[in-house]
C-alpha cells in the first residue's frame, strides 16, 4: 500500500515543478530579451540601411555627462566593450579603431556619413547635431 503523505508530498513536488516551469522560465526570457534588444535593434537598422545616430559610450563619467546632450534627438547608443562593436562599425564601413569614446555617428542607409570622436564637451555635440540637420522635428 502508498503511504497517503508521501503521495501528497510528491504531488506538491510536482506542482512546484510545474509552476516553476510555467512562471519562472518564461520570465528569465523576457529578462534576457530585455539586455539585448538594443544591439540586436541596432544591427537590425544598420542592416536595413537606415539612416541612423550612433552615441559612442564607453561608460565613463564624462561620457555618461554628454549623453545629456543628446535629449533633443533619437539615437542609439554603443559601448566600445559590446560584443556587436566591431560588427556594426564593419558593417558601416568605419574603422573601429578610430571610433573612440565619446563620439556621435551620423548613419546614413546603413554607411557612414559623418562622425565625430573623442568629444570634449557639450557645444561639440550642439554644433555636430547642427551642422547635419539632426534635430528632431
Amino acid at each position: 500500500m502508498r503511504d497517503p503523505e508521501f503521495i501528497k508530498l510528491r504531488n506538491r513536488f510536482f506542482l512546484s515543478v510545474v509552476v516553476t516551469v510555467i512562471f519562472i522560465i518564461p520570465v528569465i526570457i523576457l529578462v534576457l530579451n530585455k539586455f539585448s534588444s538594443s544591439k540586436s535593434e541596432l544591427l537590425m537598422n544598420v542592416s536595413k540601411e537606415k539612416s541612423l545616430i550612433i552615441y559612442i559610450s564607453d561608460n565613463s563619467k564624462k561620457s555618461k555627462e554628454l549623453e545629456k546632450a543628446l535629449s533633443n534627438i533619437s539615437y542609439f547608443k554603443l559601448n566600445v566593450g559590446d560584443d556587436d562593436f566591431k560588427e556594426i562599425m564593419l558593417r558601416i564601413e568605419m574603422n573601429s579603431e578610430f571610433a573612440k569614446a565619446p563620439g556621435l555617428i551620423y548613419v546614413e542607409k546603413g554607411k557612414m556619413s559623418a562622425n565625430i570622436v573623442d568629444i570634449d564637451n557639450e557645444n561639440e555635440i550642439y554644433l555636430f547635431i547642427e551642422k547635419h540637420n539632426l534635430k528632431e522635428g
